[in-house]
């Protein structure tokens, strides 16, 4: 847990400068101009959804089978990344095939059911193209991740988006801007990414090309292929899981309400920040762990991982639930946030679930079982679908009905996992940790209830965050909720006095 934690707080303090943009642009940027930022989340989450097709899982190839390919003699580890460049290329190009061939059904699918998806005609060959940087872009993510380094494409990838929406929006209120020009610079901002991080990977010898070779005797490529297979299956049924809000809303409402909704979806996604962070630096311990039979070593990731981003994920629900209604009042326009509070608790009462059940994906990924993901998460896809239509357009909720049908299908798939993992590795992430976030939540919920109003927003945020901050640092410290948290504070306080003295 030594790395995970070391590498896990860089990454998590390099989101939160993401966040700290973010917030900034939330609340006195995008609404100056609401529909581009919606159409800008719509390309993200299509590029996502349509990724897994183009790309047949080679991101999760390159963390699975690196250590099988990785040897000490052979400085190219048996021709690995050509392996991995020769598979995606085929992958990418069968995925254009079928694209233009099945590309009439989707439209008339959509008009069947009364959708308008006139914006994937409109931007097909950005969207296209999208689609092969950004999953270039996450292949070289994750093999730096093999080399125990995210931090630098985070700060690249991640932090550079983050500047990048607002900036055009910005930009918007000076000059012209359409929807094809964000896409045109979403496009030049990925290729530029995959650059930096290719220079990067150079740079840490992570680098090497070399004649594709059997790393054993014993080794099948076929192996490949088949989890390559289910990964690129199971990566679809997550992206039409979790992102099919953001997709949707424009085919059944529009992209206006598309930037509202995605504007709560941001403070709802501040708190798997952590999420993302440890799972990255997760994965290819998890998957180690599996090639050792390590099960000791699974539990612990586990269980500390559960801890950690469950108590640090109630602490910033808690927060924000405070704050919530203050931070709308000191945007630029509070008018376009609307259903904001109803929108946030859903979503954010899913992920909560989600940190809660914390690596789950992982184990079963990186497991000899993790053809069993495929199923959840094709079933979850398929009724996440259905849930959207229902929820948004039968139902007319509209963009809550969005959020309702995301939290369902996060707490449906994630007691899936776990009940499987229990039953078949006998694993669980619970612990007594557990309880005590739950309760400490739980009390300072209750108390929101009861808390004195402040008419002046700006010292309502204050007051609130400095209440709720308090509170869950001193009781999670004096209540050892967390054993990595403590410690992480007690050699900040260490290195302080140092200093100081």
């Amino acid at each position: 847990m030594g790395v995970i934690k070391r590498q896990g707080l860089k990454t998590i303090l390099v989101n939160y400068v993401g966040v700290a943009i973010g917030a900034l642009s939330v609340l006195f940027i995008y609404p100056l101009n609401d529909e581009l930022y919606g159409f800008a989340q719509w390309v993200y989450s299509t590029i996502i959804l349509l990724a897994p097709l183009a790309s047949f899982g080679i991101s999760s190839v390159v963390l699975k089978f690196y250590p099988v390919f990785k040897s000490k003699v052979d400085k190219a580890n048996h021709g690995f990344l050509n392996l991995i460049l020769l598979i995606f290329s085929a992958s990418y190009l069968v995925f254009l095939i079928c694209w233009f061939a099945f590309k009439p059904f989707l439209l008339q699918g959509f008009e069947y059911l009364n959708m308008d998806g006139s914006a994937i005609v409109k931007h097909e060959w950005y969207l296209l193209a999208l689609v092969y940087l950004l999953v270039a872009v996450m292949t070289a993510t994750n093999h730096s991740a093999n080399h125990l380094r995210i931090v630098v494409p985070n700060i690249v990838h991640q932090l550079g988006f983050k500047l990048l929406i607002p900036l055009i929006v910005l930009m918007s209120t000076l000059i012209n801007i359409t929807e094809q020009h964000m896409a045109f610079y979403i496009l030049l901002f990925y290729g530029l990414v995959l650059l930096i991080l290719t220079i990067y990977l150079k740079s840490i010898g992570a680098l090497h090309f070399g004649k594709i070779k059997r790393p054993s005797n014993e080794f099948s490529f076929k192996s490949i292929f088949y989890f390559g297979g289910f990964s690129s299956l199971n990566s679809l049924g997550s992206s039409l899981a979790f992102r099919l809000d953001t997709i949707m809303i424009p085919f059944l409402e529009n992209m206006l309400s598309n930037g509202y909704y995605n504007k709560i979806a941001f403070m709802s996604n501040t708190l798997e920040m952590p999420y993302r962070a440890i799972n990255q630096i997760a994965a290819p311990i998890i998957s180690k762990a599996w090639n050792d039979n390590d099960i000791s070593e699974l539990k612990t990731v586990y269980r500390k991982s559960s801890t950690n981003l469950f108590l640090v994920g109630a602490a910033l629900f808690t927060l924000i639930w405070y704050v919530l209604d203050d931070l709308i009042a000191i945007s630029i326009d509070p008018n376009s946030f609307p259903f904001a509070r109803d929108i946030f608790l859903f979503l954010a009462l899913g992920k909560l679930f989600d940190m809660l059940t914390s690596v789950n994906s992982q184990i079963i990924i990186y497991s000899k079982s993790y053809k069993y993901n495929l199923a959840f998460l094709l079933i979850l896809g398929v009724s996440n679908i259905f849930l959207n239509y229902y929820l948004i357009r039968t139902l007319e909720y509209g963009i809550v009905g969005a959020a309702m049908a995301t939290a369902l299908s996060l707490f449906i798939f994630n007691f899936a996992k776990l009940v499987f993992i229990y039953f078949k590795f006998g694993l669980h992430p619970f612990s007594v940790s557990t309880l005590k976030t739950l309760l400490l939540l739980g009390l300072l919920i209750l108390v929101y209830f009861y808390f004195p109003e402040i008419e002046v927003a700006i010292f309502a945020l204050i007051l609130k965050g400095i209440f709720v901050t308090l509170v869950f640092s001193l009781v999670t410290y004096y209540w050892n909720i967390s054993k990595d948290i403590n410690d992480t504070i007690l050699n900040l306080i260490s290195r302080l006095k140092s200093k100081w003295s």
